[in-house]
């Protein structure tokens, strides 16, 4: 299960296809600092990125090496 930010942010990326305007919704209405909000949802998509949960299709994808190399 996600938190509330988390569930706002998988569907930013899933749904509306970027985060941009994110770290405003999340961070205005409680007071926080938009700019280390949008450092920590980049922080956290890349945590999914690098856990291999999300994938970056703008970037080629990389090839693994085998056995055989």
């Amino acid at each position: 299960m996600l938190d509330p930010d988390a569930a706002k942010i998988w569907h930013a990326v899933t749904v509306r296809g970027g985060t941009a305007g994110l770290a405003d919704e999340i961070a205005v209405p409680t007071g926080q600092n938009p700019r280390v909000v949008g450092e920590r949802i980049a922080a956290f998509i890349n945590e999914l990125l690098v856990a291999g949960v999300l994938v970056d299709t703008a970037r080629p994808a990389r090839r693994k090496r085998g056995w055989w190399r």
